[in-house]
């Protein structure tokens, strides 16, 4: 019989980088055109099955809004997760630049760092792509993150975004039990 593991990830980094998106695409299996700020957070919940790791996780996907303003409401939302979603858009270089506060946030809030998939949003905008596939992959080798390249619109590496951190969290769970 597989293992049976519950987590929760909170979904994080500047406004309008498809956190949302991501999370719809992800739970429902839709992409929402229309974009609609998220205020204070949303979850979502969903099953994933792991046969390669003789497992299945109920996920609890928290997306907190990306906007400076709600800073002070975000330090709630954080609690108990385990593990993180750091995006960013790949057409807007602040959004990248941006990631070590967002680490911070999050790490200061929980107490403890969390296991983060670094994951650059909107590969499928090429022709608008201003981060390089390079400079993301080298941000997550050298802080200790997975990296996931992905697009909400097209659907591209969004199960694998949260099935490889599950599997990071479930690895984390056998080390320390």
């Amino acid at each position: 019989m597989p293992a049976d593991y519950r987590f929760k990830c909170v979904m994080i980094g500047d406004g309008a980088v498809g956190k949302t998106a991501l999370t719809v695409r992800f739970t429902e299996g839709r992409f929402e055109a229309d974009y609609k700020r998220t205020i204070g957070s949303d979850f979502a919940v969903k099953r994933i099955e792991l046969p390669d790791m003789d497992a299945g996780v109920t996920l609890q996907v928290w997306d907190l809004a990306g906007q400076p303003r709600f800073e002070f409401v975000r330090q709630s939302f954080y609690r108990g997760a385990r593990g993180g979603v750091l995006v960013y858009d790949v057409t807007r270089r602040r959004t990248f630049m941006n990631l070590d506060s967002w680490k911070k946030e999050a790490f200061d809030a929980l107490g403890t760092e969390i296991p983060l998939v670094i994951v650059a949003n909107k590969v499928d905008l090429a022709d608008s792509r201003v981060v390089p596939t390079e400079d993301g992959q080298k941000y997550a080798d050298e802080n200790g993150h997975l990296y996931v390249e992905s697009s909400a619109l097209t659907g591209e590496n969004v199960e694998e975004t949260f099935a490889t951190l599950c599997r990071n969290l479930i690895s984390q769970t056998k080390d320390s039990s």
